[in-house]
């Protein structure tokens, strides 16, 4: 399971915990989760045109934790 954090061109922010994350060839930028099976699914989606900036949280080799930004364009997954 990852933490995603997202700022949003209105201002407004979320964050999510989802198992994966992926930014798709149109820049939508899609949460997924996986079932008992493996069988992963789309849980939300924010539109290109909503995103202002995508952040991971990432775990440092200290122990100490970090919001990492995604790329803004391009495709990409985050665990």
């Amino acid at each position: 399971m990852g933490t995603f954090f997202m700022k949003l061109t209105d201002g407004s922010e979320m964050i999510l915990t989802a198992g994966r994350a992926t930014r798709t060839g149109s820049g939508d930028v899609a949460f997924e989760s996986v079932d008992a099976r493996g069988n992963w699914s789309v849980i939300c989606t924010v539109k290109a045109e909503r995103v202002a900036n995508a952040y991971v949280r990432k775990v440092r080799e200290d122990g100490s934790t970090l919001w990492e930004e995604q790329t803004a364009e391009g495709r990409w997954w985050a665990y």
